[in-house]
């Protein structure tokens, strides 16, 4: 603040009184420095630095100072030198008591005392404040001397300023009416990719970007044509330029990025509504900062002092704030489906994104509440714009869907076919892109705070704790997407089936030798990545994992030793497999009481599915013999007792009859490999039947359900044909009574079960 203002703030009951020019000049010049210190960019900043400085000379001190050269060195220096060393080296001595006595108070204690140190600092510039608006009216003649620039006088000023107000607009409109047919074309496509709509919207962006390049070249060249008559609003030129085109830029890109003019290129995940929502949400939040900027600008450059430009970005910052969260409040459900859509994998929701979608809108109304928070505590302790954290990781939170959607996108481009496993490489691939831009977010966003999290991990001065955790997380991620892509390429679902002797062949889904060889591939693999990742965190925590090794070969062989079945079991297992004597999926007999469908195999044991539902476990050195059900093809024969009296030439010609019409059954025709065949009279039945057979040949496991329909089909056809199937019994002959009574006293001596088989 300018000498005025101070002397009534130190001061207050010595009387008022005009200062003189050559006070008021000084007093100005510092409000313009320090204004300018907070206002400008870097790059205008350095404009009104001059250009070449002059250092005051100081004194250098040898690198290598004894005892034997300090009085030596003492007698060359003069006594302002001394002190001015004296002052550096206590300086950096108070500096280094000051660091250590912060980093030994505890964390909270650093903390409050931040808060109350910034919550004096606030108050005492509120007091100045106070003051300096109270007293705004005595700024009339620093108004009075700024207008005075204008050498034509305020009138033409404001003509001028209007003139180029219109050459800007007259600028973007021109070259907006240019490329008003481009932009329609690329806005409105007939059929569009993904990709399509990418590049369309980045080149209908460009084009919207040319508006304002011809508005800053036309406002650019009018204000150096015309810099004596705008007088102050000539310095003020650059602020209105950078106000208008920066938020005007920044709106472009908002309105390509949710696109709510143009819905055919939309390449954000949201709605239309959703969309239409945010971009006029934003939009007017950066019109209402770039308001308090150019006023603010206006304010200063007039001459009004800095406590009216504190205020007013105070107050535009709280507007701001308050807006978006009332966007905030009327989009919840809105950005509740957003969330919901963003965190959706092939349309199966987990439960981050529940938890994610249940808790976006409130998570964001804090972050905003911290913000505004952030930025106008700074705002009112140094006057400086902490903008670069609040907004930046707003905007990272925003982009993040559309970074997404792209990577995604890229990703199933890459991989087009729609195999089963092709969906699953999508998945891991997916959730690692996923991984890769939260990953890079953090940096971005630690960045925007300033933090750098790569020097702070894997830099040069990195403590080792960080140097650990980096370690540690990077090896556990590695990890974690080579099991994922373990689990996508050698994936095998559980199955779990009836396993029924007599179920539908068709419906049992055929297993290759690959497909029973896959799941112990795959734990043996997990097995082994899972001992890598764990050897290699230990190692990464200090842990000399040597003596582990060790310990585990020794651990190994007293196991083998003490666990010879299980290593028999190993064995055996290993050897059936190679002989591929049966697969997941088939049904196998091992005797008459043990048979089932293999469900699962392990290192050292089997599981069978019985037909009743019960699961057998077999050891595979259990195994002696096993037969196969499932493989190649099956013979069966079925045996009908007939009639002695049956005509087997008229039996073989209507099993021919059933046989062709089995051949044409839709359902059980393609079961047979050969059709229903009679063999002939298989054998006599000491003239009580004739034992007639027939056989078929058919896909494994479709015997079961073919000999129950043929069966059926067989004995109604031999009763229209007026066939019987024999039934056994026992022919008595007439005789006599002495000879049936000698029969029946014959008969009762015998045992019980001779009397039976007559």
């Amino acid at each position: 603040m300018h000498a005025d203002m101070h002397r009534k703030i130190d001061i207050p009951n010595r009387p008022t009184h005009k200062p003189c020019r050559s006070s008021f000049v000084c007093g100005c010049l510092l409000a313009v420095a320090f204004a300018a210190t907070i206002l400008l960019p870097g790059p205008a900043l350095a404009q009104l630095m001059p250009s070449t400085t002059q250092e005051e000379a100081r004194p250098v001190l040898p690198e290598r100072l004894s005892a034997d050269l300090i009085d030596g060195v003492l007698a060359t220096l003069t006594d302002a030198e001394i002190r001015h060393l004296l002052r550096e080296e206590l300086a950096r001595q108070a500096a280094e008591r000051e660091v250590a006595t912060a980093d030994a108070m505890p964390t909270f204690e650093q903390i409050s005392g931040r808060l109350a140190e910034m919550a004096t600092r606030i108050r005492e510039r509120a007091g100045r404040w106070a003051v300096s608006l109270s007293n705004i009216a005595e700024r009339g003649p620093r108004i009075a001397t700024q207008l005075e620039k204008a050498r034509a006088g305020i009138i033409a000023m404001l003509i001028a300023a209007l003139a180029v107000l219109l050459a800007g607009i007259a600028a973007a409109s021109g070259l907006s009416a240019v490329t008003r047919r481009w932009r329609n074309w690329l806005a409105t496509p007939a059929e569009a990719s993904y990709w399509d709509r990418v590049l369309r919207t980045i080149f209908l962006g460009l084009l919207a970007l040319l508006p304002i390049a011809g508005f800053v070249m036309a406002t650019k060249a009018l204000v150096s044509l015309l810099a004596g008559v705008l007088g102050p609003l000539a310095d003020y030129a650059w602020i209105y330029e950078a106000g208008v085109s920066y938020s005007w830029a920044f709106i472009v890109v908002t309105r390509r990025a949710f696109a709510p003019d143009a819905p055919a290129i939309r390449i954000a995940p949201i709605d239309d509504q959703l969309a239409a929502k945010l971009h006029g949400l934003l939009r007017t939040a950066v019109r209402l900062g770039a308001a308090a900027w150019l006023v603010a600008g206006l304010m200063f450059h007039l001459g009004l002092g800095f406590p009216p430009i504190m205020v007013l970005r105070g107050l535009a910052g709280t507007l701001i704030a308050g807006l978006l969260l009332w966007g905030l409040w009327k989009s919840t459900a809105e950005i509740r489906a957003a969330t919901r859509k963003v965190f959706s994998v092939d349309a199966q929701e987990g439960t981050v994104g529940r938890i994610a979608e249940a808790a976006a809108p409130a998570l964001l109304a804090l972050y905003i509440l911290a913000a505004w928070a952030y930025w106008l505590a700074h705002w009112l302790e140094t006057g400086q714009d902490r903008l670069v954290g609040p907004a930046g990781t707003l905007l990272v939170y925003l982009l993040l869907p559309i970074v997404d959607r792209m990577g995604r996108e890229g990703i199933a481009s890459m991989i087009r076919r729609r195999t089963p496993m092709a969906q699953r490489f999508r998945r891991v691939f997916n959730a690692a892109w996923r991984t890769v831009i939260g990953g890079a977010a953090l940096i971005i966003v630690a960045a925007l705070w300033g933090l750098d999290l790569v020097a702070l991990t894997i830099g040069p001065n990195a403590p080792g704790w960080a140097r650990t955790a980096s370690d540690v997380v990077v090896t556990l991620l590695l990890g974690w997407l080579i099991w994922r892509l373990i689990g996508a390429a050698l994936y095998a679902e559980k199955r779990i089936s009836d396993a029924a002797e007599d179920a539908d062949p068709s419906s049992v889904p055929a297993v290759s030798r690959l497909d029973t060889l896959v799941p112990l591939l795959r734990n043996t693999l997990l097995a082994i990545l899972g001992v890598a990742v764990t050897m290699i965190i230990l190692s990464a925590l200090g842990i000399d994992i040597a003596p582990l090794i060790a310990s585990a070969g020794i651990v190994g062989i007293a196991v083998g030793f003490g666990a010879q079945s299980l290593v028999r079991d190993i064995f055996s297992g290993v050897f059936f497999l190679f002989d591929d004597a049966f697969r997941v999926g088939e049904y196998i007999e091992l005797d008459p009481e043990t048979r089932g469908e293999v469900e699962a195999i392990s290192v050292r044991s089997m599981q069978l599915r019985h037909h009743r539902g019960a699961v057998i476990t077999i050891p595979y050195g259990e195994l002696k013999q096993i037969m196969n059900h499932n493989r190649d093809w099956v013979i069966y024969k079925m045996s009908f007792r007939m009639e002695p009296d049956t005509d087997p030439q008229r039996f073989k010609k209507l099993v021919k009859e059933v046989a062709k019409e089995f051949l044409e059954h839709p359902e059980h025709g393609s079961k047979f490999l050969e059709p229903l065949k009679s063999q002939g009279v298989y054998y006599v039945d000491d003239d009580s039947a004739l034992v007639m057979r027939v056989k078929f040949k058919c896909r494994p496991r479709a015997q079961f359900v073919l000999r129950r329909e043929i069966y059926h089909r067989l004995r109604q056809v031999f009763a229209q044909n007026d066939m019987q199937l024999s039934r056994r019994k026992v022919e008595v002959v007439a005789g006599d009574a002495t000879g049936l009574a000698a029969q029946a006293a014959a008969e009762s001596t015998l045992p019980p079960n001779a009397a039976a088989s007559v």
